[in-house]
């Protein structure tokens, strides 16, 4: 099964990284203020608050289902819409997608500080797991 796992694991990692890198030079360029930061920061707390929602509403889980769904809600999901609206000429669908960008770098920072915290929170809610 970890070889399927990792792709999704390595694929985030890869977005995250690429995300921070293009975040640190919106940042140097001044495009990025704190302001969007914490609104990057709650959206990443909304895809994340909507994933567990989506788990609690199912009411089990398979046991290493959180190593795909997190992967594809919180990083290629966002990256899409990202590479899709980052070449609008729309003033508002642009910052939308330097919003996303953030949203994907704090995803990753957190996704490495709280590795295992998704798990904890299923067991902590009562979430059925079958393998």
């Amino acid at each position: 099964m970890g070889i399927i796992i990792l792709p999704f694991l390595l694929g985030a990692l890869v977005l995250s990284l690429i995300a921070l890198i293009d975040v640190l030079k919106h940042i140097m360029d001044k495009e990025i203020a704190l302001k969007e930061i914490l609104f990057g920061f709650l959206i990443s707390i909304m895809i994340f608050g909507i994933t567990s929602l989506s788990y609690i509403i199912e009411g089990r889980a398979w046991g290493l289902s959180p190593a795909f769904r997190l992967p594809i809600c919180m990083f290629f999901i966002p990256f899409g819409l990202y590479i899709a609206l980052r070449s609008s000429n729309n003033v508002k669908i642009k910052y939308l997608s330097r919003l996303l960008l953030i949203s994907i770098g704090i995803s990753g920072i957190l996704g490495l500080l709280f590795n295992n915290l998704f798990f904890d929170l299923i067991d902590y809610l009562g979430i059925e797991k079958y393998y």
